[in-house]
């Protein structure tokens, strides 16, 4: 077995993981949460997401962290994954984005095509 099979068995079996992961109809919002995004403003961010879901009573969010995604010079990178399992991801993420972000898929279902990352 090649190392390219060993790394999509990998692959697949980790998206399969988070796809029968039970969030039970909610949006789950994933920030990239290590040094490189923290020294651009992670923190804040993270922040932003949950004074949004308090201020605006949203209850159909989930926030996590996870740690480097790999992309430092996109970074806050945020993941919207919906119900459906629909993902986006955002690039260079600011406290007032992510707020935005969060109200626009929670709300209206929605998303912020001109944050999407660009690649």
């Amino acid at each position: 077995m090649s190392y390219r099979d060993i790394y999509d068995d990998l692959r697949k079996s980790a998206e399969e993981a988070i796809k029968n992961k039970k969030t039970n109809g909610k949006i789950r919002a994933i920030l990239g949460y290590s040094i490189c995004s923290v020294s651009v403003g992670a923190n804040e961010v993270l922040r932003a997401l949950q004074e949004v879901l308090m201020e605006a009573d949203i209850k159909n969010v989930i926030i996590e962290t996870t740690g480097c995604i790999g992309l430092c010079s996109k970074e806050p990178l945020l993941d919207i994954y919906m119900p459906n399992g629909e993902r986006y991801t955002y690039e260079q993420v600011t406290a007032k984005k992510a707020k935005a972000i969060i109200l626009s898929h929670s709300l209206y279902e929605e998303e912020v095509e001109e944050w999407l990352i660009k690649m």
